[in-house]
């Protein structure tokens, strides 16, 4: 058991110090209308990975046992720390001699942006938990749920090609989008494998915009910044997960269809405080003129 903790924390922190790393030298080495591009690169690689990383483990285990395998890890973690620190180190020598465009520094901290993100994160947490819950409960098989995995990770690659199409789509909107697909959740086959889809590409979609704002931050140390953001992050996965089987007792199936109504009711609000507060400024306007 306590071995398992150690793997535990060890791949958790591994995957922290990587994201941190990752989103805090991006904006040094691409300029701020390619950063998005570059994040949507990223996700795709990242679930690819993910998806190749988790057959690759699975058949290994096959023929070596998983003290050997976690070995095995450790050492590839080593060469790909000492690469990244060699990585960092020309980039650092390299950095003296290109000249950088400081953005406006009076840009405002995206408040919402992170808001959203949060919420985001709270909806993979609590989806995490509340699908396989589901499939085995009241679906009554195991199957289903690499359907559902596998429809999530799809929504997730075109990601990046919908943001591309639809740029002009807001975090609000997105969330939006989100809170309404977890309304339609209901424990049926059909309804888990389309909502799981639409899910991951808008998930995907709100990744890739609210990491691209994050980045393009004018800040003395971006590191400090980086890491105040996935603090939050990080922290609102911790709540989620503790959160969810507690939910799932009280609501049972309700859980998602609740968290998405109320999800979608705060989009709402906002948006009708937004167009308000630009009613409001347009009339102030005209008042002046």
């Amino acid at each position: 058991m306590l071995n398992l903790v150690i793997v535990a924390v060890l791949n958790k922190s591994i995957g922290v110090f990587y994201k941190l790393s990752n989103k805090t030298i991006l904006p040094d080495l691409f300029a701020p209308v390619n950063i998005q591009i570059v994040n949507g690169y990223q996700t795709q690689i990242r679930q690819l990975a993910i998806v190749s990383a988790t057959m690759l483990v699975t058949m290994a285990l096959l023929w070596v046992t998983p003290a050997t395998l976690i070995l095995i890890m450790g050492i590839a973690f080593l060469v790909s720390a000492g690469l990244d620190w060699q990585f960092r180190t020309r980039s650092n020598l390299s950095s003296d001699s290109v000249v950088t465009v400081k953005l406006d520094r009076h840009r405002s901290w995206p408040t919402w942006s992170l808001l959203y993100a949060v919420l985001g994160y709270l909806v993979d947490a609590t989806i995490a938990v509340a699908v396989p819950w589901l499939v085995v409960s009241k679906l009554h098989s195991h199957w289903p749920l690499s359907w559902f995995l596998t429809a999530n990770a799809t929504g997730i690659l075109l990601a990046p090609l919908l943001l591309k199409r639809w740029s002009k789509q807001s975090l609000l909107t997105l969330t939006a989008f989100t809170g309404g697909c977890l309304l339609l959740m209901w424990p049926t086959f059909a309804s888990l494998m389309i909502t799981m889809f639409l899910i991951g590409a808008l998930r995907g979609q709100i990744n890739i915009s609210f990491f691209t704002t994050i980045q393009q931050i004018p800040t003395n140390n971006r590191n400090i910044l980086m890491t105040g953001v996935l603090t939050v992050i990080d922290t609102t996965t911790v709540i989620g997960s503790l959160l969810a089987p507690r939910l799932i007792l009280m609501l049972g199936s309700w859980t998602l269809p609740l968290l998405g109504g109320g999800i979608l009711l705060f989009c709402l609000t906002r948006l009708i405080i937004l167009l308000n507060n630009q009613k409001q400024s347009s009339s102030d306007i005209d008042e002046n003129c």
